[in-house]
């Protein structure tokens, strides 16, 4: 009897493993990414703009942040390994960068520049990114 029980509940944690298995598979690869782009020098406006995109992030999409169709992502490019970023997304200061990835494969890339025009407007910024990630997610 005892057995018979363990074997039930092995059967039933693989099962549950395995549908767990095949939604995060499908959150990951199709999603859209959020980066968020720095050095080792990080002034205000820089850590304002990590902070606003964050925010605009947690705010707009909870939903998709808790599914894996959104992933927010804070990355130092002059950390050993993420220098490829730099090239990569032809990265020149710090940036906000919102990647399209269908299949595991990232199929496009914008570079959000106006993160810097809306800095000193606060609503305007989360708006921004707010309309720029939605544009992403109907795309997916």
């Amino acid at each position: 009897m005892h057995i018979k029980r363990l074997l039930f509940t092995s059967l039933v944690i693989a099962l549950c493993m395995c549908s767990i298995g095949i939604s995060a598979e499908t959150s990951i690869t199709n999603s859209v990414v959020v980066y968020y782009f720095h050095g080792n020098f990080r002034c205000v406006n820089c850590r304002n703009i990590e902070q606003y995109t964050k925010e605009s992030v947690e705010q707009y999409f909870q939903k998709e942040l808790s599914s894996g169709k959104v992933t927010f992502k804070v990355i130092n490019v002059e950390t050993k390994g993420n220098e490829h970023f730099t090239k990569d997304y032809k990265l020149y200061t710090k940036s906000v960068i919102l990647s399209l990835v269908k299949n595991g494969k990232e199929v496009k890339f914008d570079n959000l520049t106006k993160v810097w025009e809306y800095l000193r407007n606060k609503e305007a910024f989360h708006q921004y990114i707010k309309s720029e990630v939605e544009k992403y997610i109907k795309e997916l």
